[in-house]
């Protein structure tokens, strides 16, 4: 006789891990993280040292202490690095976070702040509750903030009628629940992490944000609009090669927003643009952290 064991097979087990190097170290790091496809990485930074932190299958992070010792070894980054793992639980990973994120203050416009903050916020401001969860932006990293504050500028000159806007690579999905609530409309926002979408359907229901179309597919192919703003938070690499797609969602007076570069990847984006009737109008830098404000060619 054979027993069957009807039960469900265990999901694979999830791992956080977190990388502690030097701050000036860390964008560094940060790309070789992606490398892993982790759908987000998280960046914290303690005065002069950054942590990071990803969430992996077990598999994936097999190793990963070898491999991220001998990444700052081979590249020469001479900074103390230590890494840590440890069980994925949703709960506990919020709540270790917490004490991290304090509102930020993007212009005269705009407050994010994560849902437990109580503290009185200033009025007259378009305030946006978003927590640290497993997907990118809660508007503290470099790029992210990049982004608002450019979005901010955007939606200041255009007016009461904005028109519409794609948030490509969407991750929280912050940027898009700004752009609603600056008057942009249709608002899309698409990334290929389902973690990133679910995510980012949950944060637009609970910033009155729920007409935000999030689209769940790949950048390359899914069905878009064409609309007069799009931002993309993305990498250096990814920008280069979906450039002709995300230029070509673009009326010919719209704006483009390119953000998530390292400055010492600048070249790369810079030659993927060449040869479109765009150009960089004004160029942000932060932390080695590059953005790129485009305009059609005159």
């Amino acid at each position: 006789m054979v027993l069957m064991n009807d039960s469900p097979a265990p999901e694979p087990t999830l791992l956080i891990v977190r990388i502690r190097v030097a701050r000036w170290a860390a964008e560094a790091v940060e790309e070789f993280l992606w490398t892993l496809d982790p759908g987000a990485v998280g960046h914290v930074v303690h005065g002069e040292v950054a942590e990071l932190h990803v969430t992996l299958p077990a598999a994936a992070a097999d190793g990963i202490e070898r491999r991220v010792t001998a990444f700052v070894h081979d590249t020469d980054l001479a900074t103390p690095v230590t890494v840590t793992t440890t069980p994925y639980r949703e709960e506990d990973w919020a709540n270790a976070y917490r004490q991290e994120f304090d509102p930020i203050f993007v212009g005269e416009r705009l407050t994010v702040a994560p849902t437990w903050w109580e503290a009185s916020l200033p009025p007259g401001r378009v305030t946006l509750r978003i927590d640290p969860q497993m997907a990118f932006g809660t508007g503290h990293h470099p790029t992210t903030l990049a982004c608002l504050e450019w979005l901010v500028r955007r939606a200041v000159a255009l007016g009461s009628s904005p028109g519409g806007l794609i948030d490509a690579g969407c991750g929280s999905g912050l940027l898009a629940i700004a752009a609603h609530h600056f008057g942009f409309a249709p608002v899309v926002a698409i990334d290929n992490d389902p973690v990133a979408c679910a995510t980012a359907r949950h944060n637009a229901a609970a910033n009155d944000a729920a007409a935000i179309q999030v689209v769940d597919g790949d950048l390359a192919t899914a069905p878009l609009p064409t609309v007069s703003t799009l931002v993309a938070n993305l990498t250096a690499g990814t920008i280069a090669q979906l450039f002709p797609r995300l230029a070509a969602q673009v009326t010919a007076d719209g704006q483009i927003y390119l953000a998530g570069i390292l400055a010492a990847q600048e070249a790369v984006v810079v030659a993927a643009i060449a040869g479109h009737p765009w150009r960089v109008a004004e160029r942000h830098l932060t932390d080695d952290w590059l953005g790129l404000a485009l305009h059609p060619r005159s």
